[in-house]
């Protein structure tokens, strides 16, 4: 909702609903994801055949941070029936978890944080745009249970936002980034507010110090798959 004010000085501005991940459903977060990323669409269509180097008969495959579970229908359509795999996806925002699931999903409104958490008997562990928002400690904590999560030759696949290491090109990325948004339907405003409300709840990494992370994590191969702007995608081999 957006509300015009008067302020002491006089001028008027505008006031809106904080960006907050509660204030969506799972098909409208999923919309304003697609629009906000650029080439998400790309990517997307690179993950499935990524996928399906890695993945082995009856075991689990798992998605952190799954929101509207779209990732795990198009894994479930695109790999073979006969392998008889097991798709669960983990979000800590239950107002984005689907509520119809397919045969073989099952999602679970759960902190991917949690000590509790459980992953096993896998060889693909999916999590894309989740690691930014997740406090650096416990980061690195996840990715360290992700890896002695999986199989030998197992994969996580992580996509994040990254800070550019060059400030020249951090700020062309970004107004670039801004300019395929308001291309999208954004209005400057919006797009300006976003941004303020992210910069409490998003901390991302430069591509260097992410590759540091999964290194110091055991990864022994860490393969960028996709580079948008300041967005990366990575195949990383255990």
């Amino acid at each position: 909702m957006i509300i015009t004010k008067q302020a002491k000085n006089g001028f008027f501005y505008r006031e809106e609903q904080s960006f907050d991940f509660s204030n969506y459903k799972a098909e409208d977060f999923e919309k304003h994801i697609r629009s906000s990323i650029p080439n998400y669409e790309g990517m997307r269509s690179l993950v499935c055949p990524i996928a399906e180097n890695f993945v082995m008969k009856g075991e689990n495959i798992y998605d952190l941070g799954t929101s509207s579970g779209d990732l795990l229908y198009g894994l479930e359509d695109y790999l073979p029936e006969n392998l008889k795999l097991s798709y669960i996806g983990y979000d800590i925002a239950d107002n984005l978890l689907p509520k119809q699931v397919g045969k073989d999903i099952n999602f679970y409104n759960k902190d991917v944080t949690d000590e509790s958490l459980k992953l096993f008997n896998t060889s693909l562990i999916c999590s894309l745009f989740t690691l930014q928002f997740i406090p650096l400690d416990k980061r690195v904590n996840l990715v360290n249970k992700v890896y002695k999560s999986l199989s030998k030759r197992g994969c996580f696949l992580v996509c994040e936002k990254v800070y550019s290491a060059q400030g020249i090109t951090e700020d062309i990325f970004t107004f670039s980034n801004y300019a395929m948004k308001q291309q999208n339907g954004f209005t400057t405003y919006e797009i300006l507010r976003k941004q303020f409300d992210l910069k409490t709840i998003m901390k991302p990494l430069t591509q260097a110090e992410n590759e540091q992370m999964f290194k110091e994590a055991g990864f022994e191969v860490v393969e960028v798959f996709f580079k948008s702007l300041n967005f990366m995608g990575w195949v990383l081999i255990k």
